[in-house]
């Protein structure tokens, strides 16, 4: 009797395991479907981990969500860049975009929030780590801590949810939203706790973010590429608090001399914007929208090298943006 009630249990604890199995393996299943062909064609880091792969210009521009939303890419000049990446990530970008190719014309973003609390709290993201990895390496690293939140979108709006609400430029997202349809005070409040945020740490001279920025520049001097910094542009109502913020003041400058000195031209368009007429030039208090970033990559190509693709454009670009005043809180606007 004993023995055939414990054969029993056994097949039926067999059983139990053999459906578990099978729900887990459906499970992953579903999730590796649900990756492959609903997230991933529609995640912009992935994307743009796509495109530090595949993209074959000798030119590129690097960082993070200023340059992602503010600086148009093209196939011959793409935007390396995703939110809310750090100086470190920037670094592992540089490195693997130009590990076996001679880079020419490189665009560097220089902003004094990549030395807030905030971004040295991320460190490095891990999906960079393995840039050439395959789907699997990004489906470990990048992709398996969020599979919950997938499925919870999925249950609340189907496989729709991830439909790209912005279109993606080589590298550029096309920003819609128009921060001057936001109330005036509401603007204030918000870009007075965004520049809060951002305030660079006392010590950011001595971290590793600091060291990070030095030896990009200094890689990209030692493989012979003509590299511009360029701070970006901020609202008006923004650099109303940021003018007056001694951590963001410091920043800027020790981004200026550290650029410089490794032998890199620096171009400081933090006020470039910062007029309330230029409002809708911005998706919200310091990411620029479609108005403002086509003006803002032509700037910027325009003052760091004056040429693009042999083509003249100082010029043209002067006439068209001639009403547009541009100085620095640091430095009168170079």
């Amino acid at each position: 009797m004993q023995s055939s009630f414990t054969s029993s249990f056994r097949r039926y604890l067999a059983a139990v395991l053999l459906v578990q199995a099978g729900v887990l393996l459906v499970a992953f299943a579903a999730s590796v479907a649900l990756v492959r062909y609903y997230v991933e064609p529609n995640d912009r880091v992935i994307q743009s981990l796509a495109l530090g792969q595949h993209a074959t210009a000798p030119n590129a521009a690097f960082g993070d969500s200023h340059f992602a939303w503010g600086f148009v890419g093209t196939a011959d000049f793409p935007t390396i860049a995703a939110e809310g990446e750090t100086m470190a990530d920037m670094e592992l970008r540089v490195r693997f975009y130009f590990r076996s190719r001679q880079p020419r014309k490189v665009v560097i973003q220089g902003d004094p929030h990549a030395f807030a609390p905030y971004k040295l709290d991320r460190a490095t993201h891990k999906y960079l780590e393995n840039q050439g990895g395959a789907f699997w390496s990004r489906f470990v690293d990048h992709h398996r801590p969020y599979l919950g939140k997938y499925w919870e979108r999925v249950m609340e709006g189907g496989v729709g949810v991830f439909r790209a609400k912005e279109e993606l430029r080589w590298g550029w997202i096309v920003g819609r939203e128009d921060w001057s349809a936001v109330d005036p005070t509401v603007r204030l409040g918000l870009a007075s706790a965004r520049v809060v945020h951002h305030t660079p740490v006392a010590d950011f001279r001595d971290n590793e973010f600091a060291a990070s920025y030095r030896r990009t520049l200094a890689f990209l001097r030692e493989r012979g590429a003509d590299v511009c910094v360029v701070t970006t542009p901020v609202s008006y109502e923004y650099l109303k608090y940021a003018g007056r913020n001694a951590g963001t003041r410091d920043a800027l400058a020790w981004i200026r001399q550290t650029a410089e000195q490794s032998g890199a031209r620096y171009v400081n368009f933090y006020d470039l914007y910062a007029q309330p007429e230029f409002a809708a030039y911005f998706r919200d208090m310091d990411h620029l929208n479609r108005t403002g970033a086509p003006l803002f990559t032509e700037r910027v190509k325009s003052a760091c090298f004056g040429r693009i693709d042999g083509i003249e454009q100082e010029q043209a670009v002067q006439q068209r943006t001639s009403h547009l005043g541009h100085g620095s809180i640091v430095d009168g606007g170079r």
